[in-house]
């Protein structure tokens, strides 16, 4: 069952394939399986692993703000997401472009593709003998259909997870800033007790004066 006022559409009544040649002057976006499409380019020495670049820029194609872009081999773990600056991907990658924007916001369909059942669905429709060589080809990506409600509600949707998701990122940051202090509090503890700067002495006969419990 899906919400009243949603409807089901195939991805291939929203989105085109399109592949345009690349230039030297677009930068190379990264696609991250949990933070999807950087909206810099990032260099080979900051990413998790090295990647190897042609120098012919040529070989990759453009994405342009609201196009959705996926990795054929990684789409059904994640290796995908929405497009929010001009950029460059590899060719390894399928880029599906808006045939309209009156209808979708390709943040909410990046974040429908990440659910659970959308996750088996891009399985599924993946061709390949075993996990590692399984992709997800146009064709088959196409067909797979989402629940979509109207334009307004899709953006009021992403407008309040945002919300949430900052407030939840502030918590993180002020607990990993709390551990921090505290672990650089004990450090200092335990430095000042070693070099004799703090007296234990009183400690030490406290405890001795104390009886031992049977």
């Amino acid at each position: 069952d899906i919400p009243e006022g949603w409807e089901v559409v195939r991805l291939g009544n929203l989105f085109r394939e399109v592949a345009e040649t690349g230039n030297d002057n677009l930068p190379i976006l990264s696609v991250s399986i949990h933070r999807g499409v950087s909206n810099d380019e990032i260099a080979e020495e900051d990413m998790e692993r090295k990647v190897s670049r042609s120098e012919d820029k040529s070989k990759y194609v453009i994405v342009r703000p609201d196009d959705l872009t996926y990795n054929m081999m990684r789409a059904w773990q994640g290796g995908f997401g929405a497009v929010q600056v001009l950029g460059m991907v590899s060719p390894a990658y399928v880029v599906a472009r808006p045939i309209s924007t009156e209808r979708q916001v390709t943040q909410f369909i990046e974040l429908m593709l990440r659910t659970q059942n959308a996750v088996t669905e891009m399985k599924r429709h993946s061709k390949g003998v075993t996990d590692f060589r399984l992709r997800l080809y146009w064709d088959e990506f196409k067909t797979i259909c989402v629940a979509l409600p109207p334009r307004s509600e899709q953006k009021a949707i992403l407008s309040e997870i945002k919300r949430i998701t900052d407030e939840f990122d502030a918590l993180s940051t002020t607990a990993t800033s709390a551990i921090s202090l505290l672990q650089e509090r004990r450090a200092a503890l335990i430095s000042a007790a070693v070099t004799g700067k703090i007296d234990l002495r009183p400690h030490f006969a406290q405890s001795l004066s104390e009886p031992e419990s049977a």
